[in-house]
């Protein structure tokens, strides 16, 4: 099983910057499940179901009967981020700018199903960040820069700390894999780390299933409602 790679691939930092300085005036939404964390953490989707830049609700397509990712209108805004998503020849589920401000924690969780080995993977792509910012995987702080581009295990327990001094900003996207991400995965890569597969297999709970969906029904939008109903159909 896959810790985490930085991959061999190196994106312009300041070409980030400057989609991300385009998209900042627009309606960053707090992140749906305020448990997790303290301060605030926001997030702009990119790309998300129905291309609904008003939903910031992260859905593993597992869990979906019908998918339906779509660039939202906020991708237009952006000259750089098509390029680097082109570079991923694999299907692109939710790509999101998350924002953890000065003071900021995410407290210990795990996104469930959220690994290579379950098939979706998570890239983090850092655009503003800085050596203060702490990110764990269990027990393992994993220092990522500007511009590299990060496979985390996130079905591995895992936290970040913001004690400042800037916003950390990351392009953060979910993908499934295919060939092409297995080939990749395989390559040498700058920094990996494997663990003994012991055979645990993270499932998401009904319980995080059901918190899902009720917060799309809170937001009771035409597209919401559809993706509570197909949350519920896959729970039966």
């Amino acid at each position: 099983m896959i810790r985490y790679i930085q991959l061999n691939k190196f994106f312009d930092p300041i070409l980030l910057r400057q989609d991300v300085d385009r998209l900042l005036q627009f309606d960053w939404r707090s992140h749906y499940n305020t448990a997790h964390y303290s301060g605030s953490w926001t997030v702009l989707p990119l790309r998300s179901m129905h291309g609904d830049a008003n939903n910031p609700i992260a859905v593993h397509a597992a869990a979906l009967q019908e998918n339906d990712f779509r660039d939202t209108p906020l991708m237009d805004q952006c000259t750089y981020i098509p390029q680097i998503l082109s570079y991923f020849q694999c299907e692109l589920t939710m790509v999101r700018l998350m924002k953890l401000d000065v003071g900021a924690v995410i407290k210990e969780h795990r996104d469930t199903d959220m690994s290579f080995e379950e098939g979706e993977c998570r890239l983090h792509i850092p655009v503003i960040t800085h050596p203060a910012v702490e990110f764990y995987i269990e027990e393992e702080k994993i220092p990522m820069k500007e511009g590299e581009c990060w496979y985390l295990n996130l079905s591995l327990p895992h936290r970040v700390v913001n004690p400042g001094p800037v916003d950390r900003i990351h392009l953060v996207i979910d993908c499934m894999v295919n060939d092409w991400v297995k080939e990749l995965f395989s390559q040498k890569h700058p920094v990996r780390k494997d663990m003994e597969d012991d055979g645990m297999k993270s499932k998401q709970s009904a319980e995080q299933t059901r918190m899902v969906i009720a917060e799309l029904r809170r937001q009771d939008t035409e597209t919401s409602r559809a993706l509570a109903d197909q949350l519920e159909a896959g729970l039966k």
